[in-house]
């Protein structure tokens, strides 16, 4: 068999490498490259395998159903995100600066593919009718926390991942805080098994202090913890984990956290404070559960009263209640705020009273 013609049988048999991985990938994405290769060759009446090189199917099967657009740039950057607003057009932050870089390996539809084969390996739904998903995924040896949002939100109808690296153990108390005394203080309030919550912009290590709190909880202490992805990390042998599959199914963190309380828990911890989850999580405090923990995106302690207050009043059943009683019961639950940013404990406040809409709170430690 000549060069043309092998060249030839080779274009022909990517072609068709593609349209039988897409009709596969359909019915089972638990597929490895000669499962693809056999219907191929078949299909074009080929036997003599040794005539072809197969390294271009294969290059095509690993950038596409193995992300290998995503894995090279992970490994190439040092990075806490990673942002593909294209295929073409990544972004990398870290703690000490941004850059854009560009690759051109993959094209428009194979980009979009692959991210649809990578939701289906995690069992996730993400289409039009759910354009945001949000997961955990291993990649390098690294764990990320992975947020997409589909096309048909964008105006250039183009799809984006975010990737942010998550620690794999709870980092020591610490190196949240160099001063003594606020590190034993945080110890003596979870053994105290106070309400906090910890408040913070994204990226500030909202996730990242909770799960070294929850490190200082004792071991026979049963926590419950509800996520939407599987961030929070902890050595606790007596723990449930819940992971919340979305509004649909009653797998909703506000679902969550009314089984939650029929489970007997030392301790309720909320990855983070979004939406209904709130009301449930809030109400359960007022009813004595004590060691109760989560995150808000807030810019300071106390706008991060007001936020949970808001959350409330858009979210509970009961209409009538106006906003001066719920933040009364917000103040009257939540022990204690800190307020994060850039991994670094900058304020904390103890929670005291209310005065109408306003919090009366005694600052406790403040770093500037």
């Amino acid at each position: 068999m000549n060069d043309l013609i092998i060249l030839k049988y080779e274009a022909e048999l990517l072609e068709l490498f593609k349209i039988h991985y897409r009709k596969m990938v359909a019915k089972n994405t638990q597929l490895v490259f000669n499962d693809v290769l056999k219907p191929t060759l078949e299909e074009l009446g080929l036997s003599i395998k040794s005539h072809f090189n197969f390294n271009h199917l294969h290059n095509w099967f690993e950038l596409v159903h193995e992300q290998a657009f995503i894995k090279n740039i992970l490994l190439q950057q040092i990075f806490e995100e990673v942002i593909f607003h294209s295929h073409k057009k990544i972004q990398i932050n870290n703690s000490s600066h941004k850059q854009i870089i560009s690759q051109n390996n993959i094209t428009d539809e194979d980009y979009q593919l692959s991210l649809e084969i990578l939701t289906q390996k995690h069992s996730v739904a993400w289409n039009f009718k759910e354009p945001f998903a949000s997961f955990g995924l291993e990649i390098n040896e690294m764990n990320l926390r992975v947020t997409l949002i589909h096309f048909s939100t964008s105006a250039n109808l183009t799809s984006k991942i975010f990737l942010r690296k998550l620690q794999k153990k709870p980092l020591d108390i610490e190196q949240f805080c160099l001063n003594k005394d606020v590190v034993k203080f945080l110890r003596n309030i979870i053994n105290e098994k106070k309400n906090i919550l910890i408040s913070g912009a994204t990226g500030s290590g909202k996730t990242t202090l909770l799960s070294s709190l929850i490190g200082l909880i004792p071991n026979d202490e049963h926590l419950i913890i509800l996520e939407d992805t599987n961030e929070i990390k902890s050595g606790l042998e007596n723990q449930t984990s819940m992971i919340s599959r979305g509004e649909t199914n009653n797998k909703s963190l506000k679902d969550y956290c009314a089984y939650a309380l029929r489970m007997s828990p030392d301790r309720l911890i909320v990855g983070e404070m979004r939406s209904n989850e709130v009301v449930p999580f809030l109400l359960a405090m007022n009813t004595g559960h004590k060691g109760q923990m989560s995150t808000i995106h807030a810019n300071s302690c106390v706008d991060a009263i007001s936020r949970i207050a808001l959350l409330f009043s858009l979210y509970s059943e009961s209409k009538e209640v106006n906003f001066s009683l719920i933040t009364k019961l917000a103040c009257k639950n939540i022990d204690l705020v800190i307020q994060i940013e850039n991994k670094k404990i900058i304020e904390i406040c103890h929670i005291i009273a209310s005065e109408g809409e306003n919090p009366i709170y005694e600052k406790v430690y403040s770093a500037s």
